[in-house]
């Protein structure tokens, strides 16, 4: 599999790489705003490249190029997508540290390192230790299970099973390993 182009953000003056793709939920929740274009590239299927920054304490969108032909011509769609710059549909939380590796990996002696966004808006730098981390996660999921985020994701799920195969249990299991990703509030 080609490795993807990934999107950054600038936090404090330094640039980082993001392993989430935080326009995506965007596109899913408003799937007439994603622009279309008739190209693919394989190290960029998802047809752009993005870059954030957190600046006077706001998530903005510094730059949205879209892939428009083969020779990898770019087109700038920031201000016709999200003319105020603020991200204000994201909430979450956006892993920065340089232990994630290609997978996001969670190595036992790494220092992980995640902004705190709520409507586009920074709350606070988290810093864990692995334990802290996995402390922090099972805090979160235990919250995200009686939360009113749960229904989104279990709806989702019904959708997507027709067949009755994959059982609430199993989808749990999913969410418990995911949780970073799967919140859009921080509970603890």
């Amino acid at each position: 599999m080609t490795q993807q182009i990934k999107d950054t953000l600038i936090y404090e003056n330094q640039e980082f790489y993001l392993d989430v793709e935080l326009i995506e939920g965007y596109f899913l929740e408003f799937p007439e705003k994603r622009p279309e274009f008739e190209i693919s590239c394989s190290a960029l299927w998802k047809g752009y490249i993005a870059q954030f920054e957190v600046k006077n304490d706001e998530l903005c969108i510094n730059k949205l190029e879209w892939l428009t032909d083969i020779d990898f011509n770019m087109k700038s769609l920031r201000e016709e997508i999200f003319p105020e710059n603020k991200f204000e549909w994201y909430s979450g939380l956006i892993r920065i540290d340089d232990f994630k590796g290609e997978f996001g990996d969670e190595p036992k002696d790494g220092i992980f390192e995640y902004l705190e966004i709520l409507n586009g808006n920074f709350k606070q730098k988290r810093i864990f230790n692995y334990s802290e981390l996995q402390e922090f996660k099972k805090a979160q999921y235990e919250y995200f299970l009686i939360s009113e985020e749960i229904e989104q994701v279990y709806d989702f799920w019904r959708r997507n099973n027709e067949n009755g195969i994959v059982k609430k249990d199993f989808v749990n299991k999913i969410i418990l390993k995911n949780i970073m990703q799967y919140i859009r509030e921080v509970y603890v």
